[in-house]
């Protein structure tokens, strides 16, 4: 069992099955043979993993993440499927549909049919949109775009961002940057929008957008790992500080891109407890970013204290 108090509400997670990975590999890459040949190279790991997948019913994975959360003390999860595959995920929800949550996904969200999909959300019971720009290749605020933003305010979805850097070994970082999402943002103001992973890099840029906005959030998630790229290797704490200072408590929400059930990031939810713990919060700011925030996003009940 964790050291940290139960209750928590992870909100960001991801969910691998085998038919989302084969869903990835026929996917029509653009990108050029060599780039491809490297993709294949860095994801090994994964090919390791595949017959062990392909042995995974939907109802194994429910048991072994409840399992995971019981561990750790995390009362509900949000999980984003690889691949886009909405409909693996969608079955995964039906199994526990008190603890597990999710965001759904498109391809390719400039695709004449990306707001079709999202419009199917609800049906499949997910709460939000995860987009994700340095992949997928597109302006967060480009008009092109603003149909998926209109099906998910139609549908109370928030919408979730990747920027910054990323393990995927295909990516433009062009795309990465948070300021991206400003005018979207001023456009869709009864949409919440949120960025992962402190901005992966791009901290700066994502305190900018705290700046007159009420409907930009932040999420915790991952390690961290890219203030090791950012001048001054700033402390998670520095991290942490600067996102109260902006966003305020109530715009935080604590995440630890888990990818297993079996490698849950335990350390993450304590290193990110304890280092919240030193900044004097009070009890309340700590409930909100630990699962209050993110149950009250969601129109999600109450966890009881």
């Amino acid at each position: 069992m964790s050291s940290v108090r139960p209750g928590v509400t992870d909100s960001h997670l991801h969910l691998v099955t085998a038919s989302m990975v084969h869903r990835i590999r026929a996917r029509p890459w653009s990108a050029r043979p060599k780039a491809m040949e490297a993709f294949a190279a860095r994801g090994a790991r994964m090919a390791e993993r595949m017959a062990a997948l392909e042995r995974t019913s939907i109802e194994d994975h429910a048991r072994r993440w409840a399992a995971a959360f019981d561990r750790a003390g995390v009362a509900t999860g949000f999980f984003i499927a690889i691949g886009e595959g909405n409909e693996d995920l969608a079955e995964f929800l039906r199994r526990d549909p008190a603890r597990f949550q999710a965001w759904g996904s498109v391809a390719d969200p400039t695709a004449a049919d990306a707001a079709a999909t999202v419009r199917r959300f609800r049906d499949w019971g997910f709460r939000g949109l995860k987009l994700y720009p340095p992949i997928q290749r597109f302006s967060a605020s480009d008009r092109v775009v603003y149909p998926v933003y209109e099906a998910a305010a139609e549908a109370g979805l928030a919408v979730l961002f990747h920027f910054g850097i990323t393990v995927a070994p295909i990516y433009d970082l062009m795309y990465a940057n948070p300021l991206h999402l400003t005018a979207a943002s001023r456009d869709f103001p009864e949409i919440t929008f949120a960025i992962a992973h402190c901005g992966a890099g791009f901290l700066r840029e994502a305190l900018f957008l705290a700046y007159h906005t009420e409907n930009i959030w932040v999420d915790t998630s991952g390690t961290n790992n890219w203030r090791e790229f950012v001048p001054g290797h700033p402390s998670l704490e520095s991290v942490f500080r600067d996102l109260l200072r902006t966003y305020g408590a109530g715009r935080i929400m604590f995440g630890t891109d888990s990818g297993t059930p079996e490698e849950y990031r335990t350390a993450i939810l304590e290193e990110q407890w304890e280092t919240f713990r030193r900044l004097d919060l009070p009890a309340a700011d700590m409930a909100a970013i630990f699962g209050a925030n993110a149950r009250r996003l969601f129109n999600l009940p109450a966890q009881p204290a």
